[in-house]
C-alpha cells in the first residue's frame, strides 16, 4: 500500500466509528451510571443509605428520587436541581462542588436515575 493512502485509510474509518458510537448511546450510559454508582458509594451511601447517623434528621433514601414530584426541600425533581443540591449542598448536606468534577455529577445524576 502506498503511504501516500494511509492516512486517508486511517480516517476514512472516522465516520463509521462515530455512526457505530451513535447508535450505541447506551454504550457511554451504561459507563457513566457504572462511574455514577463508584462516586454514590465512595460520597454518598455513607449518609444517604446508613440509618444511625446522629443527626437532627436523617438523609433520605434516594431509590425512586425521580419518580418523586419534589425534593424533600420542596424543589421540583429535574436534572439541573438536582445537580444544584450536589453542588450547593442543602441543610446539613454539604456542598460537593469542590469534590467533584462536572463529569462526575453528570455521572452520578445517571446513576441516580436508575434507582427505583
Amino acid at each position: 500500500m502506498s503511504r501516500h493512502l494511509v492516512p486517508y485509510v486511517r480516517w476514512s474509518w472516522l465516520p463509521v466509528v462515530a455512526a457505530m458510537l451513535a447508535m450505541c448511546p447506551t454504550c457511554t450510559d451504561q459507563e457513566a451510571r457504572r462511574r455514577g454508582e463508584e462516586l454514590f458509594q465512595q460520597h454518598c451511601a455513607i449518609c444517604h443509605e446508613a440509618s444511625n447517623l446522629d443527626l437532627k434528621k436523617q438523609p433520605p433514601k434516594l431509590e425512586g428520587l425521580f419518580q418523586s414530584k419534589t425534593l424533600p426541600s420542596g424543589a421540583p425533581v429535574t436534572d439541573d436541581q438536582v445537580r444544584k443540591t450536589i453542588i450547593n449542598g442543602v441543610g446539613t448536606m454539604p456542598a460537593f462542588d469542590q469534590r467533584l468534577s462536572t463529569e462526575d455529577v453528570n455521572d452520578l445524576l445517571a446513576y441516580l436515575h436508575e434507582l427505583k
